[in-house]
């Protein structure tokens, strides 16, 4: 099969690899449909998460039509379209027993390698992947339900969503997202779920905040002035109730406790690449709540039904599509923000 591998030098190409097959009785085998690029895969393509050699395959967003089960699969068949959420989780540890799956102690990414996927789990960014507990961890896809949405819900609006959960949002309260890449445009569909008042859109990007401000945000471009200075003056002096922090700077960061009103919530789900200093000398004084991690998953079937029922739309956020053989040419576009790109998609 055909798929997209790490090479020496910090590139990638398309390649042929030993086709996936089914290894346990929990496993399931999907033929890829649809895959997405992440930001996770241009760190890991640039040496950012340890451990992950040449040759591996790269890629943890994708959707798919079951291929083959393994004897002990109960709850799909073969045609079934799936999404898999962008990693698996055991169901048996105190993480997913209390339903924090994304603490999972095997908790694994696909692609990744032995920092991030205990399981072994190979990257998504080819033909045919291997799932194991398929029972446990997939989502059907529902018939009304195209696939470019699905592959969004997976990963984009599950992290945003988590953020706006996480942020405990009240309703009338003021929310910021800082950072209107697809998770933080993601975060402000989930914002709106909770019942805030108002929603305020920080980024840089017109293209981003054109489609944040048509998510019903009030956009906030950083070249224009101090984004602090524009929200603290928005409210009277008082700052939001919560900032849902989605890019991973520390600029962004900071900024996003100067805005905070005394008792507030800053919940982040931007990466960081480096280390931040926490000014608790100052903040100890507000008394804010910070709360951080991955995204939980098992929040992915409930929110398929908000597509699916047409509460929430997501496919502006989908721009760019290429088919596997022009992998290279998708990843160039997408680090590089070319082309007012949001999210990139796949199609094997």
């Amino acid at each position: 099969m055909r798929a997209v591998v790490l090479e020496e030098g910090r590139k990638i190409r398309v390649a042929d690899v030993a086709d996936a097959r089914l290894l346990g009785s929990s496993d399931v085998l999907i033929r890829v449909t649809l895959a997405a690029i992440c930001g996770t895969d241009v760190h890991i393509k640039h040496g950012g998460i340890p451990g992950i050699e040449p040759g591996a395959i790269l890629g943890h967003e994708f959707v798919g039509v079951v291929q083959e089960t393994g004897a002990d699969v109960r709850r799909f068949k073969v045609g079934d379209r799936i999404a898999s959420p962008p990693a698996l989780w055991c169901g048996k540890c105190a993480a997913c027993q209390s339903s924090t799956v994304q603490n999972c102690v095997e908790g694994s990414m696909y692609s990744g390698g032995p920092f991030m996927s205990p399981m072994g789990l190979d990257g998504v960014h080819t033909e045919l992947v291997r799932v194991p507990n398929a029972d446990l961890c997939l989502t059907p896809i529902p018939a009304s339900v195209p696939d470019e949405q699905a592959l969004l819900v997976i990963d984009m609006f599950s992290t945003g969503y988590h953020a706006a959960h996480e942020a405990n949002i009240k309703t009338g309260e003021a929310v910021v997202v800082s950072g209107c890449g697809p998770v933080g445009l993601c975060a402000i569909l989930a914002a709106w779920q909770h019942g805030p008042s108002r929603v305020f859109a920080v980024d840089m990007f017109d293209n981003r905040l054109a489609l944040a401000e048509k998510y019903g945000a009030i956009p906030v471009d950083i070249r224009r002035g101090d984004p602090v200075e524009r929200i603290l003056e928005a409210t009277c002096g008082e700052g939001v109730d919560v900032v849902l922090e989605a890019s991973g700077t520390t600029q962004s960061f900071l900024s996003a406790t100067r805005m905070i009103r005394r008792y507030g919530t800053v919940s982040c789900v931007g990466l960081f690449a480096q280390p931040v200093e926490f000014p608790v000398q100052e903040l100890i004084y507000k008394g804010i709540k910070v709360v951080m991690g991955l995204g939980n998953l098992v929040h992915i079937p409930q929110l398929m039904k908000l597509v699916e029922y047409g509460r929430v739309d997501l496919r502006e956020i989908g721009t760019h599509t290429f088919a596997l053989e022009d992998a290279v040419a998708a990843y160039d576009l997408f680090e590089n923000h070319k082309d007012l790109c949001l999210k990139v998609f796949l199609k094997p």
